[in-house]
């Protein structure tokens, strides 16, 4: 479905390392809102050049509403969706079952709050295989606790469909880098679980993110905890 935009701009990280930015790239892409996509690269002169001007943080991702740099900035993942819903509203950012809705925005907060040993050891990175590597019994603990959410959210709201709430929205989005992370350090996973990584990772918006990230050479030292150059 596509709808009359804005003129939107979504600043990014690369694609291969960038969970964040992945997430709102993710939704405005499977949901067809149209945008434009300014990357900049991590360590690199564009960034350093670039990265005052077009984040008001100092970080990765940033939607703009016209101009780059002039328009109007929101920063932050989770503010992003919200805005992307608000500008949007029938597109599907958000489940349109108000208790599914309230659900869908509690497991984003949840883990945009949480999982710290998860995402430490574990960072996302696409065109890498580490099997093994980052388990831990408190990485193995917040697995388990996200699978968990992931079992109950399907049991109580799952109608047809094979993402949490049926329909792809920004909750699915927001799991997409971690199901990720589970094929790059051979993370394994209950039927369940498994069928819902593949489903993410099957999106259309998931395989030109992928595409895209498996051409990227450049090697940023501190998402490479088990590689060297």
């Amino acid at each position: 479905m596509q709808f009359a935009s804005p003129a939107l701009t979504l600043v990014i990280g690369n694609k291969n390392y960038s969970s964040w930015s992945a997430r709102p790239w993710l939704t405005m892409t499977e949901l067809g809102i149209p945008f434009a996509e300014r990357m900049l690269k991590f360590d690199s002169e564009d960034w350093a050049r670039n990265i005052d001007a077009l984040s008001p943080t100092g970080l990765v991702p940033v939607l703009w509403e016209g101009e780059p740099g002039s328009g109007f900035a929101s920063f932050d993942t989770v503010a992003i969706l919200e805005r992307l819903h608000e500008l949007y509203p029938e597109a599907g950012v958000w489940p349109r079952d108000a208790q599914a809705r309230a659900r869908a925005r509690s497991l984003v907060a949840d883990f945009h709050a949480g999982y710290p040993n998860l995402r430490a050891a574990m960072p996302m990175n696409i065109r890498s295989s580490h099997p093994g590597k980052g388990m831990s019994r408190e990485v193995g603990g917040e697995i388990e606790k996200l699978c968990a959410h992931w079992r109950d959210t399907r049991t109580r709201f799952r109608t047809s469909g094979p993402f949490l709430f049926g329909a792809f929205c920004a909750v699915d989005a927001f799991y997409t880098p971690v199901a990720s992370r589970f094929v790059t350090y051979a993370v394994r996973l209950d039927e369940g679980a498994g069928t819902y990584r593949d489903a993410l990772l099957g999106t259309r918006a998931m395989q030109a993110w992928t595409d895209a990230a498996l051409l990227e050479t450049e090697f940023v030292a501190m998402d490479e905890p088990y590689a060297t150059r």
